[in-house]
């Protein structure tokens, strides 16, 4: 555990630098689902939060590190008919994205690519069995990522994320099985925060 507490003193001691950098605090939910289990539908919810620290490459590019919490998987909806092995994957993540971003106007849309280290999991069968010990998992995983995020406020907004793996989760070699995440967060930049266009003014009477 290593780099995420070496990313943390990272995002702490750049945070003060606000002309070359600029740090947010990220929190909201996940939605995810597992290619390959038989479950259809983003029916797994999980927390999605943590810290974001951007280089500023001129008015409108943006390169930087997050350190994320994030919790994903796959869930049988209560009225599903599908046939699978799986009622409910839960998984537990450090995620390490590294992204780029394009920022115009009140959005900036991001892409990249994070590396995830699970710190925890349970599986249970289609009978509610736990099955978690005979199913081992890989602990290191990657994904890539693309969103966007609108900024409300020059300190608050609001961030979509897709995420997908691209790496099997478990050691054996089938059923190949690969997570799909739906992320929404906010996001509270510290310090000024960002740049955004003046409100219009309203005309005055003569």
């Amino acid at each position: 555990m290593r780099i995420p507490l070496l990313l943390l003193s990272f995002l702490l001691a750049v945070s003060l630098s606000a002309q070359t950098f600029r740090a947010s605090i990220l929190g909201g939910v996940n939605l995810s689902q597992v290619d390959g289990d038989d479950l259809l539908g983003f029916y797994q919810p999980g927390v999605n939060a943590g810290l974001r620290v951007v280089a500023l490459l001129g008015d409108r590019w943006r390169v930087g590190p997050e350190l994320l919490y994030s919790q994903q998987g796959a869930h049988r909806n209560r009225n599903s008919i599908n046939v699978s092995d799986f009622r409910d994957i839960r998984l537990n993540t450090v995620e390490l994205p590294l992204m780029v971003y394009y920022k115009d106007w009140r959005l900036a849309a991001e892409a990249g690519v994070s590396y995830q280290r699970l710190i925890g999991y349970t599986i249970t069968d289609a009978a509610g069995n736990d099955i978690t010990t005979s199913f081992p998992l890989k602990n290191d995983h990657a994904a890539a990522n693309l969103g966007v995020t609108l900024f409300l406020t020059p300190r608050l907004g609001v961030n979509f994320r897709w995420s997908k793996q691209f790496t099997d989760l478990q050691q054996a070699e089938a059923p190949r099985l690969r997570g799909r995440t739906l992320s929404l967060r906010a996001v509270y930049t510290l310090g000024a925060g960002e740049s955004l266009p003046a409100a219009p003014t309203p005309p005055t009477g003569n």
